[in-house]
Order: C-alpha cells, then sequence, then structure tokens
C-alpha cells in the first residue's frame, strides 16, 4: 500500500493576482496622496505654551513650509501633562498627513519612562527632526563657585544642602540634573516647578542655587550678574558659550541633549512622510532659518524618516540612566 500525501494547499491563482493588485493599489494611491497633498490647512500641534523653544521652532517651520508648499500650516498650542495632552491628540488623529506633531525628547522618550501615558512612540511615524538643543547649568551668582569643578567639589562638600529646579518631575531638566548628580557622586535635592520660567525666575532670586535649563532661557539671561553659567550637556561647546565647558570634559562621557521635531500619526502613507521631511529638510539648511534658530540655543539639523527613528531609539539608553538615577522608573 502506498503512504498517503495530505495534498498541499497552494492559494489560487486568482487570490495572489488580487493580493498584488490590493498592493499595488495602496502604492499607488499613497504616491498619488503625495503628490498631490497638502491640498487643505495642515495643523501643526505644538505641545507647549506659547513663546518658548519649542513653539518659537514650530512656528518657524511652520511659517516656512507654508511658504514652500503653498497650504497654510497652522499651529495650535495644547499645553499640559508635560505635552502628553498634545502627543495623545496626535497619537489618535487621522493618519492623513492634515494632523502632525511638533514635539520634543520629553515627549517621545522621557515621558513615557517616566510616567503612564496614553500613547507609544509605535504610535507615531518620524518625519524629521530639525532642532537640537542643549541643556545649560547655571548657578546663581552666590553659590561659592567659579567654575565646574569648583562646584562639584562644593556639592560633595555639602551633601543633601544643595537643591536644584526644573519645570517639573520627569522633564528633561530634571532627568539631566539627576544624572549629573550621579555621575558626579553628589547628593542634591530636587524642587519641581510648573514650568521652566518661574524656575529660572527663582534662579535669578537666589532661591534656588542651580537650574540645568533650556539653552534659549538661560541664553537670554546670560548677561545676568545674577547668574554664572558653567556647564553645557552638549558633546562640544556651544558656539554660543565657547568658553563654557561641557559637562563631559569634568564628567567624561557626560551627554545629555534634547532634540525637536515633528512626528505624524504611524498610519500616516509613508510617501507624505518623505514628502513633508524633505521640505523641512530643506528649511533646516537655509541660512535665515539656522539663524534664527541660533538666536534661541538651538542647533539646525537635518534627519530623514529613519535617521530620526534611529535617533529616539539610541536616546532610550542615557534617558534610560537618567530616569533610574531620578527614580522615577514606572
Amino acid at each position: 500500500m502506498r503512504p498517503y500525501h495530505h495534498p498541499v494547499r497552494r492559494p489560487a491563482l486568482g487570490s495572489i493576482l488580487t493580493g498584488l493588485a490590493a498592493a499595488l493599489l495602496v502604492t499607488t494611491t499613497d504616491r498619488v496622496m503625495a503628490q498631490t497633498w497638502p491640498l487643505k490647512p495642515v495643523t501643526m500641534v505644538v505641545p507647549y505654551a506659547p513663546g518658548g523653544t519649542t513653539d518659537i521652532q514650530g512656528r518657524l517651520l511652520a511659517s516656512g513650509l507654508t511658504q514652500l508648499l503653498g497650504q497654510t500650516f497652522i499651529v495650535r498650542n495644547m499645553p499640559g501633562a508635560t505635552g502628553a495632552i498634545a502627543t495623545e491628540f496626535v497619537a489618535r488623529a487621522a493618519p492623513d498627513g492634515y494632523t502632525v506633531l511638533f514635539a520634543s525628547s520629553a515627549q517621545t522618550t522621557a515621558a513615557p519612562l517616566t510616567e503612564k501615558v496614553n500613547y507609544r512612540v509605535e504610535d507615531f511615524a518620524p518625519v524629521s527632526a530639525s532642532g537640537r538643543g542643549s541643556m545649560v547649568l547655571a548657578i546663581n551668582a552666590d553659590v561659592p563657585a567659579r567654575n565646574l569643578r569648583e562646584f562639584i567639589d562644593y556639592l560633595k562638600a555639602h551633601p543633601g544642602k544643595v537643591s536644584y529646579g526644573s519645570a517639573g518631575a520627569g522633564s528633561v531638566g530634571h532627568l539631566v540634573s539627576a544624572l549629573f548628580a550621579a555621575r558626579a557622586g553628589a547628593d542634591i535635592v530636587h524642587v519641581p516647578y510648573k514650568g521652566g520660567a518661574p524656575a529660572l525666575n527663582d534662579l535669578l532670586g537666589g532661591q534656588i542655587p542651580m537650574l540645568f535649563g533650556n539653552s534659549g532661557e538661560i541664553l537670554a539671561n546670560a548677561q545676568s550678574d545674577r547668574i554664572r553659567i558653567i556647564g553645557v550637556s552638549t558633546a562640544q561647546r556651544m558656539r554660543q558659550l565657547p568658553n563654557t565647558p561641557t559637562v563631559g570634559e569634568q564628567l567624561p562621557g557626560f551627554v545629555l541633549t534634547a532634540w525637536q521635531g515633528t512626528l505624524a500619526p504611524v498610519r500616516t502613507p509613508r510617501a507624505i512622510v518623505e514628502a513633508l521631511s524633505s521640505a523641512i529638510q530643506r528649511l533646516s539648511r537655509d541660512a535665515t532659518v539656522i539663524e534664527r534658530l541660533e538666536q534661541v540655543g538651538v542647533e539646525s539639523i537635518t534627519t530623514t524618516p529613519d535617521q530620526m527613528d534611529a535617533m529616539i531609539k539610541a536616546e532610550h539608553v542615557v534617558y534610560g540612566e537618567a530616569v533610574k538615577a531620578a527614580g522615577l522608573g514606572r
């Protein structure tokens, strides 16, 4: 008796052709959408109140895109919950290229690591990062330290006696300060504020002795005799502060920056994502845009969608260490 062989079920030729046709239709539809997009105004959601560094960048970008693409880009500010409200709103928006998020490291990296948010990084399609800012370490002028080395020595000599401000628990300023304390072997006390501006005001007023602040906000007060700028969190010194050392010059390997860039809902057609990314990259190379960003302490950068995706994934490592140092892991 010959052994019985189960027949192999192969998909019918008609099913294969149908599947190929559907895939071709999706690809063709995406390409056509990209060629005609945008047909109506695009809403760019910013997760902070008007006037801050991220808002300034978003408005600069929206203005440039309006001119470049011939359709209005409208900035909509949705502050609150460290940016989670705006971020969740865009995650749930229609993936058609008409609602995008102009966000920062705080929304895609810091917040998901430190608190319960109703979105995931995977809910977004990275488009392009267009700015990168340093966190700048400033101390009140009454602190008896003239430079970063002296300040670290001062912290070690006064464990638990020195406080630092931040824009709130889980903010980039909080995390970079906690990482700094851990790397320096110092015991410093966190004082959270409801935003960077009130923290900076208290630094200027002497209520707190230390602040790792947003580069734009600190630079705006660089000439004040009430503060002393002693370090930056970038790998290289800032062009605007050539005589201020990086923290890494005293604590080798210390680097933590915050990027700003555009993301779209995850199922936005790739062709539209690439079209928007191409336009943003073009603007980011514009001399006027570069100069304007430098004025608020931001370095203009250009990335493709894939490069931005890789950047987000890579920064999870150092932010993970900072979150652990801050005792915020959830």
